[in-house]
């Protein structure tokens, strides 16, 4: 039994994948594309490197959790390539809607309406 989400949630979880992918993917492609100074200035900081470094472990850890802990039903490399491509509060919310989904269509209804 996986878990089941309201509408309000539902809708939660899409703003915030939305907010993922054009807000904070969109700055960081924006700043790629326009500041490539401040990018390779980052690069180069330590602290920022640090920053990196921890984003990277944890996004490998938040990984093998959500799989060990099956609260995700996508293969642990499509979460990482989501990720990477729009970042984890992209990824996450588009995860659990995956499962919640994957979830609903292997269950067969038992509700005489549907």
């Amino acid at each position: 039994v996986g878990m089941v989400y309201t509408p309000r949630e539902r809708i939660g979880f899409v703003i915030l994948a939305a907010v993922g992918l054009v807000g904070i993917n969109g700055v960081f492609l924006w700043a790629v594309l326009t500041r490539t100074d401040a990018l390779l200035d980052s690069l180069s900081n330590p602290i920022a490197a640090v920053f990196i470094a921890e984003a990277f472990l944890l996004l490998g850890l938040l990984t093998y959790l959500l799989t060990r802990w099956k609260v995700i039903s996508i293969h642990w490399a499509w979460f990482i390539a989501l990720a990477l491509l729009g970042s984890i509060l992209f990824a996450l919310p588009v995860a659990l809607l995956w499962s919640e989904r994957r979830q609903a269509k292997a269950e067969p209804s038992t509700d005489p309406s549907k």
